[in-house]
């Protein structure tokens, strides 16, 4: 087993694993109506964009060969650096319609890392692998990463309703600092948290 830097090969395998990290609001901002199949969508970006699910963003798990987890992580400098390829690949795929969704969610659910955070997003384990430790792995490996850096906090965001994933952060140590409430009917509310890394 060892978790390792992702790479464009990986694509396949990774793709489905991202859509697993939240597949209510995958469903919603990329509407299947208006555009590809969102596995697909997924996979490609993952192998060849420059979007923010793209390898270049991510570690994965890998397990005999196989790749069960993911998790991609971000600061300030780099999630604003994807703005623009994010923009053009939801357009190009899913129209004006999809870049409002996706603006409006990233807004009012989901906000970008502040200074001194690492932001972990696409947490995601295959689902005959879970119950291993593998999430706090890959948090754990991500922390220390952080640390090196010489980043204060980890931060994330998870659907309130997500109990297991939920679960799993305050044992870690993860504290709430923001609920945001839900514009619709279709998305959970979200809650935003952060783990203070004790770096001095």
């Amino acid at each position: 087993m060892a978790i390792r830097i992702a790479q464009s090969s990986d694509s396949i395998q990774a793709g489905p694993l991202i859509y697993s990290s939240g597949p209510v609001a995958f469903e919603y901002i990329f509407s299947r109506k208006h555009g590809p199949a969102i596995g697909d969508f997924l996979v490609a970006e993952f192998a060849h964009g420059a979007t923010m699910f793209s390898h270049r963003h991510h570690h994965v798990y890998e397990l005999e060969g196989d790749v069960v987890g993911s998790i991609a992580s971000f600061d300030a400098s780099s999630h604003g650096g994807t703005f623009l390829a994010n923009a053009r690949a939801i357009f190009r795929h899913y129209g004006l319609r999809g870049i409002v969704k996706g603006l409006i969610f990233e807004l009012r659910l989901v906000k970008a890392p502040r200074k001194a955070c690492l932001y972990l997003c696409h947490i995601a384990v295959r689902e005959d692998c879970r119950g291993k430790g593998i999430a706090a792995q890959m948090i754990n490996f991500m922390a220390a990463k952080a640390r090196g850096g010489h980043y204060r906090y980890l931060s994330l965001d998870v659907a309130e309703q997500n109990s297991n994933a939920l679960r799993l952060y305050e044992q870690m140590g993860f504290k709430v600092r923001v609920r945001n409430k839900s514009y619709n009917k279709i998305l959970d509310n979200h809650l935003y948290m952060e783990l203070d890394l004790d770096v001095d």
